[in-house]
């Protein structure tokens, strides 16, 4: 009975070890998916001319999973006839959307883009996005960095704090 106690003592903190390292590869994989989701929503509103609430439609249905619900958000309130600007819908949408894995600064760069969407011409809207992608991109290279130091960090503690307890059992 001890020896089954020890195992599941061991087996539950390495688990536990590796789900907090798994935040670190969410962040990297939902920064990725908003790279690209972005650059679609590029695309569609600088060269196709597609209006911003079909723009977040043709976006939410061609991105990741994970991101598409935030363009399905932005542009049923966009489209919802309440009054709400391009950007209020965006940071409603975002607001709902967080899944707790960015970081307060990526949230900043997601919400200050949201703020000159569909308030400046064409130009000016693809100097945003430009400026948010290299924003983005930087995000992802600190998110990188802080996945190759933790990601094992937490792995090996969540492993050795279960060793520990277990040679406190014996």
């Amino acid at each position: 009975m001890k020896v089954i106690g020890m195992v599941l003592t061991l087996i539950s903190t390495t688990s536990i070890g590796y789900l907090m390292a798994m935040k670190f590869r969410a962040r990297r994989w939902i920064i990725k998916s908003f790279i690209t989701a972005l650059n679609i929503l590029k695309i569609e509103i600088t060269y196709s001319r597609t209006p911003l609430e079909r723009a977040f439609k043709k976006v939410a249905s061609s991105s990741d999973k994970l991101v598409s619900e935030l363009f399905y958000k932005a542009s049923f309130y966009l489209g919802e006839q309440i009054g709400l600007t391009a950007a209020e819908a965006w940071e409603k949408g975002l607001k709902e959307w967080d899944r707790g894995y960015l970081t307060k600064e990526d949230k900043e760069i997601l919400i200050a883009f949201g703020n000159s969407l569909g308030s400046s011409d064409v130009e000016n809207q693809e100097k945003n996005f430009n400026m948010t992608l290299d924003l983005l991109k930087r995000q992802l290279d600190f998110a990188e960095e802080e996945g190759r130091r933790n990601e094992k960090l937490y792995n090996n503690l969540g492993f050795l704090l279960g060793l520990a307890i277990v040679i406190l059992f014996l």
